[in-house]
C-alpha cells in the first residue's frame, strides 16, 4: 500500500505545483490589491516567489488530509500571507538592523507601522483580516501573536548560548504555530486531533529547515538544535530528533478524524519532505567520517544543494523506503 499511497501524493503534489506556477503568473499579484503605485523590486518578488512555493507544500498537505483542494477564495489568502511573511521577514532584519536595542513594538499591526512607513504590511495584513471567515479570525490572530513573538524577541539570536530543552520547545513552538497559522486561511473547521497533528508537522519542518541551514544560521549567530549539537559534535543525537519528531508527526497524523487513505497519502507527501533532509543527514554523516568533525566554517562542504542531480537521485530512492 505505501506504493499506492506515494504515487497519489506524488501526483497530487505536481498538481498542486503545476496550478501554483499558472496561478503565480496569472492572479497572485492582483489578489494582494497593493496600490498601483506600489511597485515592488525584482528581488522581493523572487523572494515572495519562494515563500510561495514553501506555502503551496503546505497547502498541498492540509488538502490531501482533508480530501480536497482549494477554493478561489483560499488561494488568495495563501497569496496574501506568504506576502506578509516575506515582507515580514525583510522588515524584521532592518528594523533590527537599524535599532537592534529598541524593544519591538506590541503587535504586528503596530510593528508593521514603525517598520515600514509605506503601508505595505498593514495593507496586506488587513487585506487578509477582511478575506479570512470571521469564525477563522481568532484562532489566525492568536497563531500570528504567537509566531510574531517568537521573531521580535530575539531569543536564538545574536549568539545567545540557549539549553538544549528551550531549543526544543522554541523550534515546535515556531514551527508548529508558522504551520497553523497557514491552515487557519482554510475554510474547512480545525478538530482538536487535525491541530496537534499539525502543530507536530511544524515542529518537523523547522527541524528540517534548521538542519538544512546549519552553515546559514552559524554565520548569523543563531541557535537552534542543528546548531548547538553539531557543534557539540553530537551529529547522531540531532539525528535522534529528527528521527523522534518524524515518528511523533506520524503517529498524530494517524489519530486524525479523516478516512485512511487521505491520512495515509498526506503522511507520504510528508515523507517527500523527509527523504530530502534525510539526503542532508547523510551528507553531514560522510562528512563526519572523512574529517572526524564538521568543518562547520566551510560553506563549500556543508551546504546541501537539492538542485544537483545526485541528490535529487539519493532524495527519490529515500522515498521508496518505510516512514520510519
Amino acid at each position: 500500500m505505501h506504493w499506492i499511497y506515494l504515487f497519489r501524493a506524488g501526483i497530487a503534489l505536481a498538481g498542486a505545483f503545476a496550478k501554483a506556477s499558472w496561478y503565480f503568473r496569472r492572479c497572485a499579484r492582483g489578489d494582494l490589491s497593493l496600490p498601483a503605485s506600489n511597485a515592488w523590486p525584482e528581488r522581493q518578488i523572487r523572494r515572495w516567489k519562494h515563500y510561495f512555493y514553501g506555502t503551496t507544500y503546505l497547502a498541498a498537505v492540509f488538502c490531501l488530509l482533508r480530501g480536497y483542494s482549494r477554493n478561489r477564495a483560499e488561494k488568495r489568502r495563501y497569496s496574501q500571507l506568504s506576502a506578509l511573511a516575506c515582507f515580514f521577514d525583510d522588515l524584521a532584519d532592518t528594523f533590527r538592523h537599524h535599532d537592534g536595542s529598541a524593544a519591538p513594538p506590541g503587535d504586528p499591526e503596530q510593528y508593521g507601522q514603525a517598520a515600514d512607513p509605506g503601508g505595505t504590511a498593514v495593507h496586506l495584513l488587513h487585506t487578509l483580516y477582511r478575506d479570512l471567515p470571521p469564525e477563522n479570525l481568532p484562532g489566525f490572530k492568536s497563531f500570528l501573536h504567537r509566531v510574531f513573538k517568537l521573531e521580535t524577541d530575539g531569543r536564538q539570536q545574536n549568539g545567545q548560548a540557549l539549553p538544549l530543552e528551550e531549543l526544543q520547545c522554541l523550534t515546535a513552538e515556531k514551527g508548529g504555530c508558522s504551520v497553523l497559522l497557514f491552515r487557519r486561511l482554510l475554510d474547512h473547521p480545525l478538530p482538536e486531533a487535525e491541530l496537534a497533528a499539525l502543530f507536530q508537522f511544524g515542529a518537523l519542518i523547522q527541524l528540517c529547515d534548521d538542519i538544512f541551514d546549519l552553515w546559514f544560521d552559524r554565520q548569523n549567530g543563531i541557535a537552534t538544535l542543528a546548531t548547538l549539537l553539531c557543534e557539540q559534535n553530537k551529529l547522531p543525537v540531532l539525528q535522534q530528533y529528527f528521527d523522534r519528531q518524524t515518528g511523533i508527526t506520524i503517529h498524530a497524523f494517524r489519530q486524525t478524524p479523516y478516512p485512511r487513505l487521505q491520512v495515509e497519502t498526506a503522511l507520504r507527501a510528508v515523507h517527500f519532505l523527509v527523504s530530502i533532509t534525510r539526503v542532508c543527514l547523510d551528507h553531514y554523516r560522510d562528512l563526519q567520517k572523512k574529517h572526524g568533525t564538521l568543518p562547520l566554517g566551510k560553506r563549500r562542504d556543508m551546504v546541501v544543494d537539492m538542485e544537483q542531480t545526485g541528490n535529487r537521485l539519493r532524495a527519490a530512492l529515500k522515498l521508496f523506503s518505510k516512514l520510519l
